[in-house]
Protein backbone atom coordinates (compact mmCIF):
# COMPACT_ATOMS: atom_id res chain seq x y z
CA UNK A 1 0.00 0.00 0.00
CA UNK A 2 1.19 3.19 -0.92
CA UNK A 3 1.90 5.68 1.27
CA UNK A 4 -0.17 9.25 1.14
CA UNK A 5 2.42 12.60 0.88
CA UNK A 6 0.44 15.78 1.57
CA UNK A 7 2.15 18.87 1.71
CA UNK A 8 0.21 22.57 2.80
CA UNK A 9 0.19 24.43 -0.93
CA UNK A 10 0.62 27.85 1.65
CA UNK A 11 3.56 27.01 3.59
CA UNK A 12 5.13 23.51 2.50
CA UNK A 13 4.79 21.87 5.67
CA UNK A 14 4.35 18.03 5.41
CA UNK A 15 3.64 17.25 9.01
CA UNK A 16 1.84 19.48 11.47
CA UNK A 17 -1.94 18.17 10.40
CA UNK A 18 -5.29 18.02 11.85
CA UNK A 19 -8.59 16.73 11.12
CA UNK A 20 -12.18 17.33 11.14
CA UNK A 21 -14.99 15.76 9.91
CA UNK A 22 -18.72 17.42 9.31
CA UNK A 23 -21.22 15.06 9.01
CA UNK A 24 -24.16 16.65 6.55
CA UNK A 25 -26.23 19.17 8.53
CA UNK A 26 -30.12 19.28 8.27
CA UNK A 27 -32.19 21.67 9.58
CA UNK A 28 -36.11 21.26 9.33
CA UNK A 29 -35.63 17.98 6.93
CA UNK A 30 -33.80 20.46 4.85
CA UNK A 31 -29.85 19.86 3.60
CA UNK A 32 -28.11 22.97 4.82
CA UNK A 33 -24.61 22.12 4.10
CA UNK A 34 -22.83 18.55 2.58
CA UNK A 35 -20.34 16.67 4.61
CA UNK A 36 -16.99 18.22 4.78
CA UNK A 37 -13.61 17.07 5.70
CA UNK A 38 -10.73 19.78 6.62
CA UNK A 39 -7.31 19.64 7.36
CA UNK A 40 -5.81 21.85 9.24
CA UNK A 41 -1.64 22.75 8.72
CA UNK A 42 -0.60 23.75 12.02
CA UNK A 43 2.58 25.16 10.82
CA UNK A 44 0.41 28.28 9.19
CA UNK A 45 -2.91 27.78 10.06
CA UNK A 46 -4.39 27.47 6.46
CA UNK A 47 -7.39 25.27 6.63
CA UNK A 48 -7.85 22.57 3.53
CA UNK A 49 -11.33 21.27 2.26
CA UNK A 50 -10.78 18.22 1.05
CA UNK A 51 -14.24 18.18 -0.49
CA UNK A 52 -13.05 20.02 -3.61
CA UNK A 53 -10.19 17.82 -4.50
CA UNK A 54 -11.80 14.35 -3.17
CA UNK A 55 -15.32 13.88 -3.91
CA UNK A 56 -17.56 11.20 -2.16
CA UNK A 57 -18.99 8.28 -3.66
Amino acid sequence: MAKLHLICGNCGCNDMWEWKHNPEFFDDDELIDDENVFLFCRNCATIHSLNDNAKKN
